[in-house]
């Protein structure tokens, strides 16, 4: 792909990045409206490129929330401690910027919920919210977490990446699989590595929401070199949906930065693979049925 080629998406990606600013209020109040309404059905609602908003038959959680303005600084900062004071649990996965947010943690350090942090965070998270031991629970790998009507189970997430210099880039980062009587939803993470066998096997999947993740400074190839890579490790759990997310992440460069483009292209070879399965390509603040 040629220079120009690569201004055209990065104009693309800030006219994105300007839409939502203009209307973050509006899309945060339309969202949480829907979020907070009684339901006896499923439906998630993205906050941000991987950050999610679950409302699953009146089960209300979230996994790595964060507000716009933590990684876009001239977006408006909102104070949501009355839109998310119903929040049952928090799911949180890693320590990168995109996946934590201290400020909405400190405006939430007050309501009922729960949070469950992976033992690689406990000493972060405790510094940035000061909470007691008995309002988190450390997420073991293996080791299943009931809430409600939900079980928890952490899983190691490979969040490691071969580089070409022959080293070994590795993120602490832990997955979950979040179960209930009827469903089963699989946050596998932010998957760099994908050999289906460093995770433990999972049956009857409802839905997998799957990173996009393509080669190290690859977005720009017509042809990214994990796009098989990333299907065949899908397809391995054997979901019924999956949610194709993390796009649009505003920190990084054009070449590093997955867009609409890319999940078109996975989503097409999904459907090359199993013609069966549902793919979607939720959108930020906007609901999702699962």
């Amino acid at each position: 792909m040629n220079y120009s080629d690569r201004n055209h998406i990065q104009r693309e990606i800030d006219a994105r990045r300007k839409a939502l600013v203009t209307d973050y209020t509006k899309l945060w109040h339309t969202m949480v409206c829907a979020w907070q309404a009684p339901r006896d059905d499923n439906a998630v609602w993205p906050m941000y490129s991987a950050n999610y908003l679950f409302n699953t038959r009146g089960l209300k959680w979230a996994v790595d929330p964060v507000l716009l303005n933590n990684r876009v600084p001239e977006a408006p900062v909102l104070d949501v401690r009355q839109d998310l004071k119903d929040l049952d649990f928090i799911l949180l996965t890693h320590t990168h910027i995109d996946h934590t947010d201290p400020l909405l943690w400190s405006q939430l350090t007050d309501t009922r919920c729960h949070w469950i942090v992976p033992e690689s965070m406990v000493t972060f998270f405790r510094q940035k919210t000061a909470l007691p031991a008995s309002r988190f629970s450390v997420a073991v790998p293996g080791k299943a977490i009931t809430i409600a009507d939900a079980t928890i189970t952490p899983f190691a997430a490979p969040h490691f990446e071969h580089l070409s210099t022959g080293e070994v880039n590795h993120v602490h980062e832990t997955g979950y699989m979040m179960t209930t009587a009827r469903e089963a939803y699989l946050l596998p993470g932010d998957i760099r590595t994908y050999e289906s066998a460093l995770l433990p096997p999972f049956e009857d999947v409802s839905a997998v929401f799957a990173h996009v993740f393509l080669g190290r400074s690859a977005a720009l190839a017509w042809n990214p070199p994990l796009l098989d890579a990333f299907t065949d490790f899908t397809l391995s759990f054997h979901p019924h949906k999956v949610l194709l997310t993390h796009l649009y992440e505003f920190g990084r460069e054009p070449e590093d930065c997955w867009r609409r483009w890319h999940a078109r292209s996975v989503a097409e070879a999904l459907h090359t693979a199993d013609s069966s399965l549902e793919v979607i390509i939720p959108e930020w603040y906007q609901e999702t049925q699962l």
